[in-house]
């Protein structure tokens, strides 16, 4: 009787652990959004003359291939022609850090980004990936964030060519203190990069601010207009504030 008893109640816990586990992942399924429109698109700052439109997770065409979940979708026509601006994130997960030459690991945090563009010219019936941007956290800390920064994303065509600018702001953060996270500006005008790459900064309306440091990249200057705009924008989003947890 009392080993009959002691399966009994073996068989309540292993049941109430299994089914408690089994409701937290259905609601967890229950939940899975393809897109989480966070409003990264700067429209201040972006070309007034350019139309520029969002899409829906639903609008985007179904061939296109792209990682991660959506946070903004952007369309808009320039002299290359009609352009798709993807932006997503995988948010948290887990992965193997392997040591070098060997089995033995260690279980860390990992989240990442990327930026697709999408392009469609002349009479071409579909869209072809153009570029890609990925980037990553890999992170055994406290407070960690990759993404994207809030409204910065902007479109422009600061020389009139015709060939719009794409700007994008982000950072990656992996901290258990007090220091800056990464922040990086990519500008993109057709298949050539530019970029600020530095520091978040912290503090920002104190005494003592810190950060906020970047460096750019060796073609910028050769393009002081691009580079005025980027730095002008950089200073505008370099305050980290709360704005990423």
């Amino acid at each position: 009787m009392k080993q009959q008893i002691f399966i009994f109640i073996l068989f309540f816990k292993i049941s109430n652990c299994v089914f408690g586990q089994s409701e937290i992942h259905n609601e967890k399924f229950r939940l899975l959004e393809p897109d989480i429109w966070l409003g990264i698109w700067d429209k201040e700052h972006s070309d007034k003359s350019i139309k520029i439109d969002t899409l829906s997770y639903d609008e985007i065409p179904k061939y296109i291939d792209f990682r991660g979940t959506v946070v903004e979708a952007l369309k808009w026509t320039d002299s290359s022609g009609v352009n798709i601006l993807i932006q997503t994130v995988t948010g948290h997960f887990t992965w193997k850090n392997y040591e070098e030459d060997s089995t033995k690991y260690m279980t860390q945090d990992k989240s990442e980004l990327y930026v697709y563009l999408f392009q469609k010219n002349g009479l071409a019936k579909d869209y072809k990936k153009k570029w890609r941007i990925y980037d990553y956290t890999k992170c055994f800390g406290v407070d960690w964030f990759t993404g994207f920064t809030p409204k910065a994303t902007t479109i422009t065509d600061l020389d009139n060519d015709g060939i719009t600018e794409i700007s994008m702001p982000y950072v990656s953060i992996c901290r258990g203190g007090m220091d800056p996270g990464t922040m990086k500006i990519i500008m993109y005008e057709g298949n050539t990069k530019y970029a600020l790459r530095g520091f978040t900064m912290l503090r920002c309306n104190s005494e003592n601010p810190y950060g906020g440091e970047f460096t750019e990249s060796g073609n910028l200057n050769n393009n002081l207009k691009f580079k005025k705009f980027l730095v002008k924008h950089w200073n505008r989003n370099k305050c980290e504030e709360g704005k990423y947890y």
